[in-house]
C-alpha cells in the first residue's frame, strides 16, 4: 500500500466514503479531501502541500561536483576551499622538500647534518 492509498484508507476511517477520494491521485489531494472532512483545517493542507513540493525540490536537486586539489607546502600558512559550487574531495599534500626555501643549501648546514634531504658541507 503506498502513502495514497493509505490515506485513502485514513479518509474512510474518518467517515468519508471511499467514492469521495477515488479518483484522488496524490497525497495532497487526499489530505484537502481528509482537511474538508474534519471541517476544512486550511492549514494541514498547507503544511502538507508544502512537504510534498520540498519532497518534489529535494529529489530533483543534483549532487554538487567534486573538487581535489593538490597542495605543495611552503612556509605559510595555507587555507584550502572548495569554489562555488563545488565540494572539497581529496587534498593531496605533496612532501615537503628544501625547495620550500631557496637557503635550504648544503653550504648553510652543517657538516653531516641532513635536512629535507639536502646534507650540509659547512664547517665552519
Amino acid at each position: 500500500m503506498n502513502n495514497v492509498e493509505a490515506l485513502k484508507a485514513l479518509y474512510a476511517a474518518l467517515g468519508g466514503t471511499a467514492a469521495d477520494v477515488a479518483g484522488a491521485s496524490t497525497i495532497v489531494e487526499v489530505l484537502n479531501k481528509i482537511s474538508g472532512l474534519l471541517g476544512g483545517n486550511t492549514a494541514a493542507t498547507q503544511n502538507a502541500e508544502a512537504i510534498a513540493n520540498i519532497a518534489t525540490v529535494a529529489g530533483s536537486i543534483a549532487p554538487k561536483e567534486t573538487q581535489n586539489e593538490t597542495v605543495t607546502p611552503t612556509t605559510s600558512k595555507q587555507t584550502i576551499t572548495a569554489s562555488s559550487g563545488k565540494v572539497l574531495g581529496t587534498v593531496t599534500v605533496n612532501a615537503v622538500t628544501a625547495a620550500i626555501d631557496e637557503n635550504i643549501v648544503a653550504g648553510n648546514i652543517k657538516s653531516g647534518v641532513t635536512i629535507l634531504g639536502v646534507t650540509g658541507s659547512y664547517s665552519g
